[in-house]
């Protein structure tokens, strides 16, 4: 009986608006994580282009934007593939704003 109480605060315009603030958090805390993630790898791996890495980084606000990014950088065999991955993110983004 208590869920039926809870299912009808589902349908208020509060309880909405409180969901989508959290989505919204919840996805800040991922892309944050993810960048962290990033970066160790690059440290790890790439340390030379790690402030290239971090500001191609910041501009990434999508999820699966930096998901592709952390496995196209861990895959690369050398510092030059890594570039070549950065270059590649970056005539992307650019392409989305035109």
């Amino acid at each position: 009986m208590n869920t039926q109480k809870y299912d009808m605060l589902r349908d208020t315009w509060i309880y909405q608006e409180i969901r989508q603030q959290v989505q919204a958090e919840e996805q800040q805390h991922r892309v944050l994580e993810q960048r962290l993630i990033l970066l160790e790898i690059v440290q790890a791996r790439f340390p030379r282009i790690k402030p290239q890495v971090k500001q191609v980084a910041e501009q990434l606000n999508e999820p699966v934007q930096l998901r592709n990014l952390i496995l196209k950088i861990s895959i690369a065999l050398t510092e030059k593939q890594a570039r070549q991955v950065l270059q590649e993110f970056t005539r992307e983004d650019n392409n989305k704003i035109l």
